[in-house]
């Protein structure tokens, strides 16, 4: 065969656990190139991947290698910047470019199906012009008004037409018959043109949010981080910088933690730009997904607003990026690629050439230093934009009478803030009744099964449940140790504390917000709007209700049981507790009434408690990175967390030790000793752990790909090995 006409060799990326892609021959009457679909045969069965690379020649000889069984896209489906990121995402996270680009791709298009569909599309012929400007037609009203709404020369989907006209089938039969509409079947693919912003702003800026807001689009490169304090119109800001790009013709992509994407954000943000929003977020169909998926990327919608995976869509024409709360852990995800969206956008960004804005009450320590060292240009707006700042108060649990985990001085403030007509928000991080229940005649304190975790009582459904694995256990009528019948309701959780503020204020309109009882993005709805509209006195919430939300009637904060982070086996428990204290607090005064914070502590000589509110948040931080270069811990050193887990403990440290003492040394890696999780067992399974430190980040790849190798050269049955990078904590 003349090589000219030699099937060309395409490199596939299959989605499959293996840290390599695939060999296979493009069929000869294709033009493949890089980021188009193919399906394939793969350890038998059918399998669809994209193509990364496409070569003239192979290292195996042609006759071994497959044919693909069909190219699907007649062009790329992912563009050269999006083919870019998912090959850093694997390659700084060490995982698989197969599984990687699962994560950019919706679940029809994983699965084989057409990237865009035949539809129905119909145009106005000349006799239904003339038709319609005939005066004797004026009774057929509904075949009028259909008629009237289409151009001349234009082509409109039969979707289009029935979202306009919901009586469009029972006529279509008529026009087209009748000669007025004529109809055609073809692909919709057509890249529509920007719509326009609404000129007029809703709000009028503030003196500082304007400044920010001039600053960024003059400068228009880059990472620019708002550091805004809570209440002091971030949102705002971010919808007038999107107003600038969007009146260019531009396209924004803005990220939101998943609980701050409530209808209510997204109403206020499509009313006051006047532009096509799409939604993607964990709770929408495929089909929707796929929708909106497709719809930005042919230009069809101007913003799109959605958390982590919304990252990975496809635009016509993105001109900016915005990633608010950027602190937020909801942006890392911990199962499958183990990835940061955060530092994911910072990547995006630069690949597309755009700029990109972070914004946070309380940026990350790593944020704090990349402000100071000038990676991040660093916009502030110190002061809310209506109430002031809440005070603090700190309530020493070692001198107060504490009732059902609250104390005196609590129930007192509450019982004056519903007094005076004001809401309460009680944060408890902690679901459920009662964290722990203990056998009275022996002391055993009952654990999952399948995990190393105490059972928790929630008195809602009578049971015990493992909140890390989901397991549920009746309540016991003995103890499986010694037999005994009486059991004790150790600590406090959010429906405890509830049953003690109805019982404290029977008169109160109490209620719990957690993941218990709000399950959905309708469930959230409706409590949010119960709140806004003070039909709840005391609302007892976990972090859900920890951020982004504006109550402006709640007045008085409380904070219960902080302490646990206190005993974290974590060098960033400090840093999380700062931020949790200074998100919860940001609740309280947002109106015009003036907010007070109650932060109920065994360790009320904490430096943080006393510090953080006298000298603000940033400040504190600064302090605190002093502390973390004098030990060389992250930012001023990188980290990746390598696990293993097996079945039994045993087995999990003997592996991992194991392919370390096999490891060549590297220079400037420093590496712990194998240890348990905090969390040892989940779900069955043992978890042990070390933790690569160094100060050079190529150095600490190195190790990790080391590691990754040696763990492909001696795979075992039943051991998983994981690597994390940058990792936010070691549970």
């Amino acid at each position: 065969m003349p090589a000219t006409e030699q099937e060309a060799i395409i490199e596939v990326a299959l989605p499959c656990p293996l840290y390599k892609t695939f060999e296979y021959l493009a069929p000869l009457d294709y033009s493949v190139v890089a980021g188009m679909r193919v399906e394939v045969d793969f350890a038998r069965r059918k399998m669809v991947g994209v193509i990364t690379a496409v070569k003239a020649e192979s290292e195996y000889p042609r006759e071994k290698l497959k044919s693909a069984r069909a190219v699907l896209d007649a062009a790329p489906i992912l563009s050269d910047s999006l083919l870019a990121l998912a090959t850093w995402i694997a390659g700084y996270y060490h995982a698989p470019l197969g599984e990687v680009f699962q994560l950019f791709l919706p679940a029809a298009l994983r699965q084989g199906k057409a990237l865009y569909q035949a539809e129905t599309f119909y145009q106005l012929t000349e006799e239904g012009s003339l038709w319609r400007e005939d005066v004797t037609n004026r009774q057929a009203r509904a075949k009028l008004a259909i008629l009237e709404f289409l151009k001349i020369g234009e082509f409109y989907a039969e979707s289009t037409l029935v979202s306009a006209f919901a009586n469009f089938k029972n006529h279509r039969r008529e026009l087209l018959d009748w000669q007025l509409l004529v109809a055609s079947e073809r692909l919709d693919d057509e890249i529509d043109v920007a719509k326009m912003p609404a000129t007029e702003r809703p709000l009028q800026l503030t003196s500082a949010q304007q400044q920010v807001v001039d600053g960024i689009i003059d400068k228009q490169d880059g990472v620019a981080f708002i550091e805004g304090v809570t209440g002091s119109g971030k949102t705002a800001v971010y919808t007038e910088i999107a107003r600038d790009f969007l009146a260019k013709g531009q396209q924004v992509l803005m990220l939101v933690p998943e609980i701050g994407l409530t209808p209510q954000f997204v109403s206020r943000i499509e009313q006051s730009l006047k532009v096509r929003v799409g939604v993607i977020h964990s709770q929408i169909t495929d089909l929707e997904r796929l929708q909106a998926w497709r719809d930005a990327r042919l230009g069809r919608v101007d913003l799109i607003i959605g958390t982590r995976s919304a990252l990975f869509t496809p635009f016509s024409r993105l001109g900016l990026i915005i990633v608010d709360e950027a602190h937020d852990g909801s942006y890392i995800q911990r199962d499958g690629v183990r990835y940061s969206a955060h530092n994911s956008a910072i990547k995006r960004a630069s690949l597309e050439n755009i700029p990109l804005i972070l914004g946070s009450a309380t940026p990350t320590y790593e944020s704090v230093r990349n402000i100071k060292e000038g990676r991040f240009t660093h916009y502030q707006l110190p002061s809310r934009v209506s109430g002031a700042m809440p005070e603090w108060e700190i309530i020493n649990c070692h001198e107060e009478k504490v009732y059902d985990g609250i104390s005196g001085k609590v129930l007192d403030e509450i019982e004056a803030t519903i007094a005076r007509q004001e809401q309460v928000l009680v944060f408890l991080n902690r679901r459920g009744f009662s964290p722990v229940l203990t056998c009275l005649d022996c002391g055993t304190m009952l654990e999952c099964d399948h995990c190393s975790s105490y059972l928790n009582y929630h008195r809602t459904t009578g049971k015990l449940h493992c909140h890390h694995c989901a397991t549920r256990y009746p309540y016991p009528e003995s103890c499986q140790n010694c037999g005994g019948s009486s059991f004790k309701e150790l600590g406090a959780g959010t429906q405890k504390i509830e049953k003690a503020l109805v019982d404290a204020f029977p008169q109160a309109k109490v209620m719990r917000f957690d993941r218990d009882n709000v399950r959905n993005s309708r469930d959230l709805e409706s409590h949010l709007a119960q709140i806004n509209a003070q039909e709840a006195d005391i609302i007892i919430g976990t972090q859900m209700l920890a951020k982004g939300h504006d109550f402006p009637n709640i007045t008085l904060v409380v904070l219960l049981n902080s302490d646990g982070l206190f005993f974290a086996n974590d060098f960033r428990a400090d840093e999380k507790l700062a931020q949790l204290l200074m998100q919860v607090s940001g609740r309280a005064g947002r109106g015009e009434k003036k907010g007070k914070v109650l932060v109920q502590t065994m360790f009320a000589d904490n430096a943080l408690f006393n510090e953080l509110p006298k000298i603000g948040y940033h400040a504190y931080a600064e302090k605190s990175l002093e502390i973390r270069e004098i030990l060389a811990l992250p930012p001023y050193s990188n980290q990746i967390l390598v696990q293993v887990e097996a079945r039994s403990e045993a087995e999990a440290t003997h592996y991992l030790s194991g392919i370390l003492s096999l490891m060549p040394a590297i220079e400037d890696v420093e590496i712990t000793p194998v240890m348990p999780n905090n969390l040892k067992r989940r779900q069955g399974f043992y978890r042990v752990h070390i933790i690569l430190q160094s100060e050079s980040r190529a150095s600490l790849h190195r190790a990790a790909f080391q590691l990754r190798l040696l763990y492909e050269a001696n795979i075992r049955t039943g051991i998983r090995l994981l690597i994390e990078v940058d990792p936010v904590d070691f549970s």
